[in-house]
């Protein structure tokens, strides 16, 4: 049972880290290394909060904000003056905005692991069996809720109507009055607002370094690859598949192959479906 609740936490803070990863790639085009660093961003900023009196619960929703603001900003003065050189100059560009985000937070917060100070819980018992703590019951159900919100935000508002208009045809989108720019900033201040909640989460179920953006954004990449490039819903699928085989696959190896694990998963599902987890759904809608 310990292998489910594990596997539902990590499934949850990858969901959440992930779907605004692959929000980036299907509007803007590009792999967005920079993101890894808005989970590093959210969980020393809500650390920041909690330490000066602010509760837990609204102190990561002002993380949230404050790091989809950042996202905002990195976008208006380092991304959209160079989209139209391309795909690749924006990558390289996301590599060193995420050097510089962790070298100025580094220099802020210093080196050292921090965690957050909060009181002790017991897990809670199911059926006599100790469960979950509240913390981390918190972290499943906010994740759950974030990618329902998500998904009615995209399909059911004018706002994720333009954004799903500019990732299919931006030209198009434009000739029919919607304002890529716009969408562009608030596609930014979802995906990284949804990656500094991650980076809460994180530092609540453990400790918080400065490695934690980078080793992140290798499970961000495995799981957007695994569920298909710039597919929503393949990357809430592939964070659940992906989250559970490493869970099980620590049962064999020892945790620090946790990446080795998750790219083995992906080398076998890609060799199987190799577009990933969203063929599933997409050759079942092209054979009917």
């Amino acid at each position: 049972m310990d292998i489910i609740y594990f596997g539902l936490i990590s499934a949850s803070v990858l969901l959440l880290s992930s779907v605004g990863f692959a929000l980036i790639v299907q509007v803007e085009g590009f792999l967005n290394i920079a993101h890894g660093q808005m989970l590093l961003m959210g969980g020393y900023t809500g650390l920041w909060l909690t330490n000066i009196g602010v509760p837990l619960a609204p102190a990561a929703v002002l993380a949230a904000v404050i790091t989809g603001l950042l996202g905002m900003a990195m976008y208006g003065l380092l991304f959209r003056p160079i989209k139209a050189k391309g795909a690749l100059v924006m990558l390289f560009t996301s590599v060193g905005a995420a050097y510089v985000i962790n070298g100025v937070i580094g220099a802020i917060a210093g080196a050292r692991m921090q965690g957050y100070d909060l009181p002790p819980v017991r897990a809670m018992l199911l059926f006599g069996e100790p469960f979950m703590t509240r913390y981390e019951l918190a972290i499943v159900i906010v994740a759950l809720l974030s990618a329902l919100g998500l998904h009615l935000f995209m399909s059911g508002t004018r706002s994720g109507k333009s954004i799903r208009a500019v990732a299919d045809n931006e030209a198009l989108a434009r000739a029919r009055g919607i304002d890529p720019r716009s969408t562009s900033y608030l596609v930014w201040f979802v995906a990284s607002a949804l990656g500094g909640l991650a980076g809460v989460f994180l530092g609540v179920m453990g400790s918080l370094t400065l490695a934690m953006g980078w080793q992140q954004i290798i499970l961000i990449l495995a799981t957007t690859v695994l569920g298909g490039l710039g597919s929503l819903y393949g990357v809430m699928l592939a964070s659940f598949v992906l989250a559970f085989g490493i869970e099980f696959g620590l049962l064999a190896v020892q945790p620090a192959y946790r990446s080795a694990l998750a790219f083995s998963i992906i080398i076998i599902v890609l060799l199987i479906r190799p577009q990933g987890l969203q063929s599933l759904w997409v050759r079942a809608a092209r054979t009917h």
